[in-house]
């Protein structure tokens, strides 16, 4: 894997293919959406900028890695997840680009340096934090001047807020947005006063339903609409809590009286899910089973914390029926990407993970047609994105054969 580190050299463009030569060459078959947004940007004058609002497996890193090509550069810098890193590598072997990937955290850092005539494409753009945030000011910072390409990937709409909006506009286009934030916010979005600050709050878009909606009707920016229909089946389990918690507020696996009702909150999950031996309580393992025998592919399973999903680990280690891997942020990269492949190939029954499924596991969907949910997310944005892991890619919307699953603890 390559890692930029210092200042690459000047690149000077060469002659671009068409369209259909890059068609050709990567033997490929363009969707409708990515045809209209090559021509587009081929007829793009001056410096070339982007924003592939693309949903969740319709080919954000395709479609990038090609628009580099046809703007005539072979190498091109990309700020993505790690666990991505390998799949931007070899599309970019396929689409005769040289990937120079790293990591949000890497670019973040005062010594990481890069070349503004290298062409970047920026992925998984709200990692890059809010307008205050070192990421996005780096960021901006660096295209204020680039003169090679630039291309901004989101699929996330949640995610895309009116600062997010703020952010991606500012770098598309910073002629249009001069005033800064608060201008922008003025300008285009209903807001309230706010009662501990100088920054509204935002209520709502004037001339748009929301943010999604500005965002898709900005110039430059490609839009493929999340239109997959899916639903959540919701299994709920009942698991009483102890007096001395309920009255006292007693924690007594951790021997303390919580402090504050998040506290409470994460200790109701973990009594509810992990019994006190420390693997997932008995009743939640016997659903998952059931779930797992009744599939006719391997299952993927979410736990948003990783003590609950080494809790499930421990408890399917001990299985004599069924193969498992446990993944989370806690792993190195090449072993959460090596347990992702073999999931790939067939080699578990269920893969838990934590967030980390989120990005990077492109393929799941291809072998993959059930999603347990076992400990939710808050992150409404966070959890689509999840199950867009297992949903149909490209053009294809028909989710019928796919299954998603939530397990409900009660009290």
């Amino acid at each position: 894997m390559v890692t930029a580190q210092v200042t690459s050299p000047v690149m000077t463009p060469v002659t671009p293919p068409t369209i259909e030569e890059l068609k050709e060459e990567a033997d490929l078959d363009w969707f409708v959406y990515q045809a209209e947004a090559f021509d587009e940007w081929t007829a793009q004058a001056g410096q070339k900028r982007a924003c592939l609002y693309f949903r969740t497996g319709a080919g954000k890193t395709i479609t990038s890695l090609a628009m580099v090509r046809l703007a005539g550069y072979d190498t091109a810098t990309v700020i993505a997840p790690p666990i991505t890193h390998e799949s931007w590598e070899n599309w970019g072997t396929r689409l005769g680009v040289k990937v120079v990937a790293m990591s949000h955290a890497k670019f973040r850092m005062k010594t990481t340096k890069l070349s503004r005539h290298m062409p970047l494409i920026a992925d998984e753009f709200h990692l890059f934090g809010g307008h205050n945030g070192k990421g996005w000011k780096r960021l901006d910072a660096l295209t204020r001047g680039m003169t090679a390409p630039v291309v901004l990937a989101s699929a996330t709409p949640n995610y895309n807020d009116a600062e997010r909006v703020y952010c991606i506009q500012h770098i598309l286009d910073p002629a249009s947005v001069k005033g800064g934030y608060i201008e922008f916010l003025y300008l285009h979005c209903e807001t309230e006063p706010n009662a501990f600050g100088i920054e509204p709050i935002v209520t709502g878009f004037r001339n748009y339903a929301d943010a999604e909606e500005y965002l898709a009707a900005q110039p430059r920016v490609y839009y493929v609409p999340d239109e997959v229909d899916y639903t959540i089946e919701d299994i709920v389990l009942s698991q009483p809590l102890p007096d001395a918690f309920e009255t006292y507020g007693a924690d007594r696996r951790r021997g303390r009286l919580m402090a504050s009702q998040m506290e409470k909150r994460h200790a109701v999950e973990r009594h509810q899910l992990v019994a006190e031996h420390g693997e997932i309580r008995k009743e939640v393992y016997d659903e998952l089973t059931r779930i797992v025998v009744e599939s006719d592919t391997p299952v993927l399973v979410f736990c948003a914390k990783a003590e609950i999903a080494y809790a499930l680990g421990a408890r399917l280690n001990r299985s004599s029926t069924l193969t498992s891997a446990v993944i989370s942020g806690k792993l190195a990269q090449s072993i959460k990407s090596t347990k992702v492949n073999q999931f790939i190939r067939g080699d578990f029954d269920v893969l838990v993970g934590t967030s980390t499924l989120a990005t990077g596991t492109d393929g799941i969907d291809k072998m993959c047609d059930t999603l347990v949910i076992i400990n939710d997310t808050d992150d409404d944005a966070q959890r689509r994105q999840l199950i867009g892991r297992i949903m149909p890619r490209g053009a294809d919307d028909d989710a019928s054969g796919k299954k998603v699953y939530r397990i409900v603890m009660s009290s």
